[in-house]
């Protein structure tokens, strides 16, 4: 009698206890970014503009699990195929977003991503060469070379029909007076890129000594080789002389430019003669005044 109905308790007991409501396991919620990549494209067609480059995500799964997908995001691949040129809204699929076992996507923001497309357009434009800062003193840049001399551009047709030419990155030629040659990279505007096969080209830099020109008066005329005392009016002449900067600039007319009248072999009398000018080297005559000089010849010898 008692034993079964100890054992029935027992029984009764385990029963209860095994219809306990089960404990749920727990489940968090995260925000995850993610990247998108944009594939399919149709040939000739490229996108404009910055592109959508991520989703928001919100996530619900069990904890461990959302703890793995913060390191290891997925990706949302996003189907071109069907676009043509203009601006289109194209929706996001949640179902195409590789998520693992366990987990739900509970919101997507943005619910759309827009993407502006444009004919792909290539087209060969001159390449110039920016320089920055000022060479030494005397000095200017003669000349600028690039090689290549032209380039292929391509991108978006809407941007590259607005381009005539491209500028390579500024290149600092603050108190140089070497001319040099350098490596440098073109500047693109945003959505632009060199269908060329380097973005490099090899800049050459000239440079000149700047020219000036300047007047210098009161410059005595000499004669030369006179058999006879003589006399040479008008006395003084004024010469315009063009030359480097640095050369014009420390020119010493009394000292530096001879000018005389060749009288070798000439009897007394008076003479119309054209002034022998000596300049410095480098330098070259632009204007002389007068041009002609009257030289009279004495019968006394010197």
């Amino acid at each position: 009698g008692f034993y079964p109905l100890k054992v029935l308790g027992i029984l009764v007991v385990l029963l209860l206890c095994s219809l306990k409501p089960v404990q749920p396991s727990s489940v968090n919620e995260i925000e995850i970014l993610i990247p998108v990549d944009f594939y399919k494209l149709p040939d000739g067609l490229t996108l404009v503009g910055p592109a959508p480059k991520e989703l928001e995500l919100r996530v619900k799964g069990p904890p461990s699990v959302l703890e793995d997908l913060k390191g290891n995001a997925p990706m949302y691949k996003l189907d071109l195929s069907g676009v043509a040129v203009g601006s289109e809204s194209i929706a996001v699929n949640p179902d195409l977003i590789p998520m693992p076992a366990g987990t739900q996507i509970t919101r997507v923001n943005p619910a759309y991503l827009i993407v502006k497309v444009d004919r792909l357009l290539k087209k060969r434009v001159p390449v110039k060469v920016v320089v920055s800062g000022e060479p030494a003193g005397s000095y200017s840049i003669n000349d600028t070379l690039a090689k290549p001399s032209t380039m292929l551009i391509c991108g978006p047709e809407t941007a590259v029909v607005l381009v005539d030419e491209i500028f390579t990155k500024p290149i600092d030629i603050t108190a140089r007076s070497e001319s040099f040659k350098k490596e440098i990279a073109v500047d693109l505007a945003d959505g632009l890129k060199i269908c060329s096969p380097s973005n490099i080209v090899l800049a050459e830099i000239y440079f000149a000594a700047k020219v000036a020109t300047k007047r210098f008066a009161g410059i005595l005329v000499q004669g030369k080789n006179a058999l006879f005392e003589y006399n040479i009016l008008p006395g003084t002449l004024t010469l315009e002389i063009k030359g480097p900067l640095n050369i014009i600039d420390n020119l010493q007319p009394q000292k530096d430019i001879q000018v005389f009248v060749e009288l070798k072999d000439l009897k007394p009398g008076v003479y119309v003669r054209r002034a022998t000018i000596s300049l410095p080297v480098k330098t070259a005559l632009v204007n002389v005044e007068p041009e002609l000089f009257t030289v009279k010849i004495f019968g006394e010898k010197p």
